[in-house]
C-alpha cells in the first residue's frame, strides 16, 4: 500500500512539474494572435492572426496589435524578410551610416539589400525609422516577389483601380505589378504611410501566390525591329511582366500589313505611314499610335563612284546615283524602307525599274545589306539595322548620305480590330501597345543601343513621351524655374472657350488653365515693365512660337495666352499634351503649341 501511495505521489509531482513548465513556456512566447485585444471583430482579424502566428509581425507587450499605427522602413523590410525565410546577414561587407549591425533590424535589412529588394539612399543612409509609404511598400513587394516591372502595361492595369492618379511616376510600374498579381486591390493614398494592418494584408497574397497561366499573341513587324535586336531586347521584358509568349513574324511592312488584313496577327509594328493610314481607314486597326522613329541613310562602297558622300539631300543623291550608273540594290519587298526608296525615286523624276544598274532583291534589310557589301553597291537602309550589321562585323560599308529631314523613319503600332476578326487577342495587343507607348517602354526604347553602339538606335515618339509634365521657364538672367503640373494648378483657373477648327457652327470647347501673364508676374514682377519682352515657346516635338510683349500683356492685340491643362473640366489627355500653350482671341484659336515644355524669356 505504501508502494502504491508512493507511485501516486510521484505521478502528481510529475504532473505538477509539467503544468509549471508549460505555463513558463507560454509566458515566454510573444503574445498570440488570439490575445491581441484591438483586432477582435475586425474584417481582417483572421489575416492578422495568421501573420502573427507565422512570426512575420508581432503584437505589443500590452496585448495589442495597433493595426492603424504606421510602419517604418526597417519594420516593413524585416517582415518581408521573415516571410521569405532569409538568412540574416550579421556582418555585411558594407554598412549604412544609420544602420549599425547592433540594430535589431540590421541583419535582415542587410539580407534584403543583398537580394536587391531595397537599397540605401545616395548619402549612404537607410532611414530605418522613417515611415514607409504605400507606394514605396509596393515597390519593395514587387522586388521581393521577383516581378518584372519594366514591361508593365501601366494604363491597362491602373486605370481600373482607385488611387492611381495620385501615384508618383516612379512608382507606377511596381504598383501596376502589385495590382495585376493580386498583391493589392487598390492603390489609394499611395504617398501616405502604410499601416500595420495594410502591411499584414500583403502576406496572404504573398504566401498563396501562383503565377497566372501563360497566354500567347502574334506580333507582325518589319524586319528592322528584329534585325536591329530591338525586339530581342524588349519582348522578353514584356513577356515576363504580362505572362505572355509573343510569336514574332518579321517581314517587310507591306507583308506585315497584309498579315494583319488577313487576321493572322494580333498587333502590327510597322513603318510606312501611308499604308498604315489606309489600314486604319479600311477598319482593320483598332487604333494607331506613334511609337518611335529613327532615320534612313544611304550606304555604299568606300570608293563612292557616284560621288555622293557628304550630301544631305536624298533626292539629289539618287539623281547622281542614276546618272553614274552605279549599282543600287532595292529591297523590292513593299516594306517601309522600299516604300521610302520608291518615294525618293519618284521625287527625283526617275523610274529605276528595268535599268541595268537597279537590282530588286525581294529580301529583308539584313540580307540586302550583305548583298550590297558583296557587290560594292549602294542601298537605302534604316540606321538601326545598319549599325547592328556594321558593328557586328557582317558588312563594311560607310554611311554616305544622312541628315535629311525627308529621311526620318517613324514607326506606328496598330492592334487588329476585333470587329473584323473577333478571335484576335485584343486584350494582349492593347497591353503591348500600352507597354510600347508608355513611359517605361519608351525609356527602354531610348536606352537600346547606347551601351553596344554608343548611340540610341530608336528615338521615343509616343504621345505620352512627348506630353509635358513640367514647364521650364528660362529668365533673361539665365536662371531656370521649373513648374510642374501640380505647381500650375495652384494658380487661379482661367476658363477659355474655343470653337473647334474656329467653326462657329460647332459647340465651343471649354479649356482651363493659367494665363501666362499671371505666371510671369509671380516669377518676376519687373518683367511687366520691360516693354520689349519676347518669349520663345518650345514643345517636345520641336515646334515653337515666338510671342512679343503685346501678345503676352494683351495691350493691343486682344489676345489671351494661357497655359492650358484642363479640357471640359478634366485633365488634358496625353494626345492633347497634358499642358499646352493656347493663344486665343475671344472664342477663336490663334495658335496652339502642344507638348509645351520650355519658355525662354528675353528683353
Amino acid at each position: 500500500m505504501k508502494r502504491g501511495l508512493s507511485r501516486l505521489l510521484v505521478r502528481r509531482i510529475l504532473a505538477a512539474a509539467l503544468i509549471l513548465a508549460f505555463l513558463s513556456m507560454a509566458s515566454a512566447l510573444p503574445a498570440r494572435a488570439a490575445t491581441l485585444s484591438d483586432i477582435a471583430g475586425r474584417p481582417d482579424q483572421a489575416v492578422i492572426e495568421r501573420v502573427v502566428a507565422k512570426g512575420f509581425m508581432k503584437g505589443y507587450p500590452d496585448g495589442t496589435f495597433r493595426p492603424n499605427a504606421p510602419v517604418t522602413r526597417a519594420e516593413f523590410v524585416v517582415a518581408l524578410a521573415r516571410s521569405a525565410g532569409l538568412d540574416p546577414v550579421p556582418s555585411p561587407a558594407k554598412t549604412l551610416k544609420d544602420l549599425p549591425t547592433s540594430n535589431y533590424a540590421a541583419p535582415l535589412v542587410y539580407a534584403a539589400i543583398a537580394k536587391g529588394w531595397v537599397s540605401g539612399y545616395p548619402d549612404g543612409t537607410f532611414h530605418p525609422t522613417a515611415n514607409i509609404t504605400r507606394e514605396e511598400s509596393m515597390a519593395v513587394v514587387a522586388q521581393r516577389m521577383g516581378f518584372e516591372i519594366r514591361g508593365m502595361a501601366t494604363h491597362v492595369v491602373l486605370d481600373k483601380v482607385a488611387g492611381s492618379d495620385d501615384l508618383s511616376e516612379w512608382a507606377k510600374t511596381a504598383a501596376a505589378a502589385c495590382v495585376q498579381e493580386g498583391m493589392v486591390a487598390d492603390v489609394t493614398k499611395p504617398t501616405s504611410a502604410i499601416t500595420r494592418a495594410q502591411t499584414a494584408a500583403y502576406f496572404p497574397a504573398i504566401l498563396d501566390y501562383k503565377a497566372p497561366a501563360t497566354q500567347s499573341m502574334i506580333l507582325s513587324t518589319t524586319t528592322s525591329t528584329y534585325d536591329s535586336g530591338l525586339l530581342t531586347f524588349l519582348i522578353p521584358i514584356f513577356e515576363k511582366s504580362n505572362h505572355v509568349k509573343v510569336k514574332i513574324i518579321s517581314v517587310g511592312t507591306g507583308q506585315a500589313i497584309t498579315t494583319g488584313r488577313k487576321g493572322d496577327a494580333d498587333v502590327l509594328l510597322v513603318h510606312a505611314r501611308a499604308q498604315e493610314d489606309q489600314f486604319m481607314a479600311d477598319g482593320f486597326g483598332l487604333f494607331r499610335d506613334d511609337v518611335m522613329y529613327n532615320d534612313f541613310i544611304i550606304v555604299g562602297p568606300a570608293s563612292d563612284p557616284a560621288k555622293i558622300k557628304g550630301m544631305t539631300n536624298a533626292t539629289a543623291a539618287f539623281t547622281k546615283l542614276a546618272a553614274s550608273g552605279s549599282t543600287f540594290i532595292s529591297r523590292g519587298d513593299n516594306s517601309g524602307t522600299n516604300t521610302k526608296e520608291l518615294d525618293i525615286w519618284k521625287s527625283a523624276g526617275i523610274t529605276p525599274a528595268g535599268k541595268p544598274w537597279y537590282l530588286s532583291a525581294g529580301q529583308g534589310m539584313g540580307e540586302v545589306l550583305m548583298m550590297t557589301d558583296q557587290k560594292q553597291a549602294y542601298t537605302l537602309t534604316d540606321r538601326a539595322t545598319y549599325l547592328a550589321y556594321q558593328q557586328g562585323g557582317k558588312i563594311n560599308l560607310p554611311i554616305l548620305v544622312q541628315g535629311s529631314q525627308g529621311l526620318l523613319n517613324p514607326y506606328g503600332l496598330m492592334p487588329i480590330n476585333p470587329a473584323k476578326y473577333p478571335t484576335v487577342k485584343v486584350d494582349l495587343a492593347v497591353r503591348f501597345a500600352d507597354f510600347m507607348t508608355g513611359l517605361p517602354g519608351q525609356e527602354l526604347i531610348k536606352s537600346f543601343g547606347v551601351e553596344q553602339y554608343g548611340q540610341t538606335l530608336f528615338f521615343p515618339d509616343s504621345t505620352e513621351w512627348k506630353a509635358t509634365r513640367s514647364l521650364d521657364i528660362v529668365l533673361p538672367s539665365g536662371k531656370t524655374i521649373a513648374y510642374r503640373l501640380n505647381d500650375v494648378r495652384k494658380f487661379p483657373v482661367t476658363t477659355i472657350k474655343v470653337y473647334p477648327q474656329n467653326n462657329q457652327s460647332l459647340t465651343p470647347v471649354s479649356y482651363g488653365g493659367v494665363q501666362l501673364i499671371d505666371i510671369l508676374k509671380v516669377i518676376s514682377p519687373d518683367l511687366a515693365a520691360a516693354q520689349r519682352l519676347t518669349v520663345i515657346a518650345t514643345a517636345t516635338d520641336g515646334s515653337h512660337v515666338t510671342l512679343d510683349y503685346n501678345d503676352i500683356y494683351n495691350t493691343s492685340t486682344g489676345t489671351k495666352i494661357t497655359v492650358v491643362y484642363l479640357k471640359g473640366g478634366a485633365t488634358l489627355s496625353t494626345n492633347d499634351g497634358f499642358m499646352a500653350l493656347m493663344t486665343t482671341n475671344g472664342t477663336f484659336l490663334v495658335n496652339t503649341v502642344k507638348y509645351i515644355y520650355r519658355l525662354e524669356i528675353s528683353k
